[in-house]
C-alpha cells in the first residue's frame, strides 16, 4: 500500500506507527514479524483473505514457510542442466572456474552462485585467411591478408584455410576473449604464414615446398596459441591458392615459361648425355675386349704353328724323304685348290668329252 495511507505517517516506510532513529549512520534492520505481516496483507486476497488489514485474511506462518520452501525447491531445481555429446560444460562459481562437466545430466548451484558455459569441443571449425567464402561459389579476396613478401623479395598472393577445434574449454573461456576467438586465430595464422613465407623463395612455395610450408605454418600457429594458453588445437592448414599478384601475373607466367623452357632443354641435354656416354663407354669396353681376344687368339695361333713346325722338324729328322714329299703334296693341294684351272692328261683327253668352263675366266690346258 502507499506510504501515505500507512497510519498517516507519510515519511515512514515501515508502516507500523513507530519512528525509526534517523540520527547517525546506523539503521536498525526491519522487524521480521512486521515484514511477514505486510506480506500477509498483500497476498491475503489471493488465498481467500479480505485484505482489510484487520488480520482476518492473514496467512499463517506455516503457509508462508511452505511458500518459501516451494520457491527454494524451484530455485534448486533450476541448477539442473544437460550437456550435449559434442559439448563440455564449464561451471563458474561467482565468476571463477569451479569444474568441467561432460555430456549428460548435471547439476550446479543455482544462479547467482554458479552458472554454466557450454562449449562445443568436437566440432572442427573452419577459418579463411586471405579470402572469404561468400557462398554459391563466390569468393572475396582480402589483399591486406593475402599479399606477402618472400625470401627473394618477391610478392606472392596466398590464400589458405585453417581448421581448428577447442581442446580446453577452461583455457578458452578464461585466457582469451572467447567472443573474439576467431580474430585471435586469424591473427596468429597470418603472423605465422608471413614468417614461413618470409624465409622461403617464391619458386619453392609455388612448386615443391607447399606441403612443407603448410606443416611449418601449422606448427607455428599452434605454438603461438599454446603460449597464449588459448585452449585451441589446430587440426590442419591447407594452402588454397598461391600465385603472384594479379597485376604482374602475366609477366610472371612469361618468366616461369622461360624457366620451364630452360629446364626442359637442360633435361633433354642430360637425357642425351645419359644415352651417349654409356654407349660410348660400352663401345670402348667392347673394343678393349675384342683387342684382348684377338691378342689371345694370335698368341694361341702362333704357339700352335710353332708346335706344328717343331713336330714337322722332328718328323723330317727321322724321315727326310717321306716328309719332303708329303710337304710337297700338301703344298700343291693347297695351291691348286685355289687355282681356276683344269689339267687333262693327253693320253685320255681324246676319250673325254671336252669341258669348257665358259662362265669362268680361267684357262683349260691339254697336255
Amino acid at each position: 500500500m502507499p506510504w501515505s495511507q500507512n497510519n498517516g505517517n507519510q515519511n515512514n516506510p515501515w508502516g507500523d506507527g513507530k519512528k525509526r532513529p534517523s540520527g547517525g549512520n546506523k539503521q536498525q534492520p526491519p522487524d521480521l514479524d512486521a515484514l511477514i505481516k505486510r506480506l500477509q496483507e498483500r497476498f491475503g486476497g489471493i488465498f481467500g483473505g479480505g485484505g482489510n488489514g484487520d488480520g482476518g485474511g492473514e496467512l499463517s506462518k506455516g503457509a508462508t514457510m511452505g511458500l518459501l520452501a516451494a520457491g527454494f525447491v524451484l530455485w534448486m531445481a533450476s541448477g539442473f542442466y544437460v550437456i550435449a555429446a559434442d559439448e563440455e560444460g564449464v561451471v563458474m562459481r561467482f565468476g571463477q572456474y569451479a569444474s568441467t562437466t561432460g555430456p549428460g545430466m548435471n547439476w550446479h548451484a543455482p544462479f547467482p552462485i554458479e552458472k554454466v558455459e557450454k562449449i562445443v569441443v568436437t566440432r572442427v571449425q573452419r577459418l579463411e585467411v586471405g579470402f572469404r567464402d561468400m557462398g554459391e561459389g563466390r569468393v572475396r579476396k582480402i589483399t591486406a591478408e593475402s599479399l606477402m613478401l618472400t625470401r627473394d623479395e618477391n610478392i606472392v598472393d596466398i590464400s589458405f584455410v585453417v581448421q581448428y577445434k577447442i581442446k580446453s574449454p577452461k583455457d578458452y573461456l578464461f585466457n582469451i576473449d572467447s567472443t573474439h576467438a576467431i580474430k585471435t586465430v586469424r591473427d596468429a595464422a597470418e603472423a605465422a604464414i608471413r614468417e614461413v613465407i618470409g624465409r622461403t623463395n617464391i619458386d619453392d612455395v609455388m612448386t615443391n615446398k607447399k606441403a612443407e610450408a603448410e606443416v611449418e605454418t601449422e606448427e607455428l600457429i599452434q605454438s603461438t596459441l599454446d603460449e597464449y594458453k588459448s585452449g585451441i588445437s589446430i587440426v590442419t592448414v591447407k594452402l588454397q591458392d598461391v600465385q603472384p599478384p594479379e597485376r604482374v601475373i602475366k609477366e610472371f607466367k612469361d618468366v616461369a615459361s622461360a624457366r620451364e623452357d630452360k629446364e626442359r632443354a637442360k633435361n633433354e641435354a642430360q637425357t642425351y648425355a645419359n644415352d651417349i656416354i654409356p654407349n660410348a663407354r660400352g663401345e670402348a669396353k667392347k673394343r678393349v675386349l675384342d683387342a684382348e681376344a684377338y691378342g689371345k687368339e694370335a698368341i694361341d695361333r702362333a704357339e700352335g704353328q710353332a708346335d706344328r713346325f717343331n713336330n714337322l722338324l722332328m718328323a723330317y729328322k727321322e724321315s727326310p724323304v717321306v716328309t719332303r714329299k708329303r710337304l710337297y703334296i700338301e703344298t700343291m693341294e693347297s695351291v691348286l685348290a685355289k687355282a681356276d684351272k683344269v689339267i687333262v692328261d693327253a693320253a685320255v683327253a681324246k676319250n673325254v668329252l671336252p669341258y669348257l668352263p665358259l662362265g669362268k675366266t680361267g684357262k683349260v690346258e691339254v697336255k
